[in-house]
């Protein structure tokens, strides 16, 4: 088993989908940071494990920290022409981190393809929805540094 961190850099905006009177928030624990729940990521891997053909058992056995670590924006998500709806996101082009723990028999280069079928056809967004949000590419992914230098809490946005 190996502890790495994956940095993605997203493509299309990530919503958040916890309702609020003003903003649509991102999911947070209780120390106030953003989480992007290790059931959302099962199921985008089990999605690349069988477009590629393998590690459909290994992507189950993944444990995902469900806390990431990146910078939220406010994002106007526009429907029916004029109207919008305010959401929480990580926007185009965010750097955003994500640890977990590999099992054994999956190398960093295979997640790391896995990963990025992952994003580039399923994504990554709480809030779902017609539209494609969520898409990322894989920046690296690499063994798990010393977790001080995770980034600390952030708080809501909006609320």
């Amino acid at each position: 088993m190996q502890e790495v961190t994956a940095t993605i850099c997203f493509n299309t905006a990530c919503l958040g989908a916890v309702r609020d009177a003003k903003c649509n928030q991102m999911l947070r624990d209780p120390s106030g940071r953003v989480m992007l729940l290790p059931t959302w990521w099962l199921a985008i891997m089990k999605f690349a494990a069988e477009v590629k053909s393998k590690h459909q058992e290994n992507v189950r056995r993944i444990e995902w920290d469900p806390v990431v670590s990146g910078s939220t924006q406010v994002f106007k998500r526009f429907y029916n022409g004029s109207k919008y709806v305010l959401h929480e996101a990580f926007l185009k082009g965010d750097l955003v981190r994500v640890n977990c723990v590999l099992p054994d028999g999956m190398s960093l280069d295979e997640f790391k393809e896995l990963l990025g079928v992952a994003g580039a056809y399923k994504g990554m967004s709480p809030y779902r929805s017609d539209q494609k949000f969520g898409t990322f590419e894989v920046v690296k992914v690499e063994p798990r540094k010393d977790k001080q230098e995770d980034q600390p809490k952030t708080e809501p946005l909006v609320g």
